[in-house]
C-alpha cells in the first residue's frame, strides 16, 4: 500500500488511537496552517481518519460546536487528562456521518449536494471503473465517448482539489456555485502561468 514515512505526526498515531479506545481526553498543542501560534485544545477524541496519506483526527473541543477535524501534521504535543472531562459522542456512526464527504473537511450541518460532472472520451472509462465517490451514477453517454456522471456530495475543498485534478478532462454542470468556483479556481491558474511567462519573456529580452 502506499504510504509516506517522511509525514510529520505519524508518531502519534498509536497514542491517539489508544485515547480513543480508552475514552480519554487529551490537552493538544495544535497550530493550524492558517494560524499564527500554537493553541492549547481540550479535546475529546473520537477517530482516526486517512486520506491520501495525510492523518486526521475528528473529535470534540469544548469551545466548539459540532464536530472538529485536526491533521496530525499539525498537532506539536498531546497531554493526557483525567478521564471525567471526556465528552461521549452522540451523533450517528461516522460511516454515515462521512458516507457523502470526499476526504475529511465536514462540518455536522453539511449535507450533500447533487452534482453533475461532464468526462470527455479520454478520461471516461478511468471515471467509469474507478468512481469518483461510492454515489457515483453513469446518466448519459454521449455518442462522442464523454459520459455524465451524478455523485452526491458535501462542497468541500477536496471535492475541489478531484475536480481540479482532471483538469480541462472535466466540467461543471451542476451545482452552478460549485462550476463558479472551480471556473474561478481555473482562471487563478491560468492567469499564474500567463504571469509566470509574461516575467521570463521580459528577463529573456533584458539579457
Amino acid at each position: 500500500m502506499e504510504s509516506n514515512n517522511l509525514l510529520k505526526g505519524i508518531s502519534f498515531i498509536a497514542p491517539l488511537h489508544n485515547a480513543i479506545r480508552e475514552k480519554i481526553p487529551l490537552l493538544i498543542s495544535y497550530q493550524s496552517f492558517k494560524a499564527t501560534q500554537k493553541q492549547d485544545l481540550v479535546f475529546s477524541p473520537y477517530l482516526l481518519k486517512e486520506y491520501r496519506n495525510r492523518w486526521f483526527l475528528i473529535g470534540h473541543h469544548k469551545k466548539v460546536e459540532g464536530l472538529m477535524t485536526l491533521a496530525l501534521d499539525r498537532i506539536d504535543t498531546i497531554e493526557e487528562m483525567g478521564k471525567n472531562s471526556y465528552k461521549e459522542y452522540l451523533g450517528i456512526d461516522f460511516e454515515r456521518y462521512f458516507s457523502d464527504t470526499i476526504g475529511v473537511t465536514k462540518t455536522h450541518k453539511d449535507r450533500g449536494h447533487r452534482v453533475i460532472l461532464q468526462i470527455n472520451a479520454k478520461n471516461a472509462p478511468y471515471v467509469a471503473t474507478k468512481p469518483i465517490h461510492h454515489s457515483q451514477q453513469i446518466l448519459d453517454k454521449k455518442e462522442d465517448g464523454s459520459i455524465l456522471v451524478r455523485i452526491d456530495v458535501v462542497l468541500n475543498f477536496e471535492l475541489e482539489r478531484e475536480i481540479l485534478g482532471f483538469g480541462e478532462s472535466i466540467k461543471v454542470l451542476s451545482p452552478r456555485n460549485l462550476q463558479a468556483r472551480i471556473k474561478q479556481r481555473l482562471t487563478a491558474a491560468a492567469q499564474v502561468y500567463a504571469e509566470k511567462t509574461e516575467t521570463i519573456v521580459k528577463n529573456t529580452a533584458d539579457c
